[in-house]
């Protein structure tokens, strides 16, 4: 099963890359929730994103702060019922047009087989916890 879930973690990724939103609105669970912690993005921290408009809604905000933005996963990993994804991010600032890259960790999890609760975290420690896997699993 936590294959599976990596395999729907990525698809819905790969999705993302190409501007699909229409196969990755259809992957997210109607009681999505997405969460910024530990300072990802100061201006999304501790905004809670639940339900397909308040997605949406994120990815306006989003695009607000940033002209130009991407990311890449780096590594995939499967932690039973949760998926974890190394990011590297970059962006530039759409009033300030400074560019900046990052490193986050994205920690999914499922609800009938759909994506429900995404938590971004700048810390890999904080990502392992949550995910509750240690580094050497």
């Amino acid at each position: 099963m936590s294959q599976e879930n990596v395999e729907i973690v990525r698809r819905a990724w790969e999705a993302s890359a190409r501007h699909d939103n229409e196969t990755v609105f259809e992957l997210y669970h109607p009681d999505v929730e997405i969460t910024f912690e530990g300072s990802v993005v100061q201006q999304l921290d501790d905004r809670v994103y639940r339900g397909i408009d308040e997605v949406r809604n994120l990815f306006r905000d989003y695009t607000e702060v940033w002209g130009e933005f991407g990311s890449e996963v780096e590594e995939w990993f499967d932690a039973g019922d949760a998926v974890i994804a190394r990011m590297r991010n970059w962006a530039r600032g759409r009033h300030s047009g400074l560019s900046v890259t990052a490193s986050a960790w994205h920690v999914w999890r499922l609800r009938d087989g759909k994506l429900w609760r995404l938590r971004i975290y700048a810390l890999k420690d904080e990502a392992f916890a949550d995910a509750r896997l240690s580094e050497t699993s």
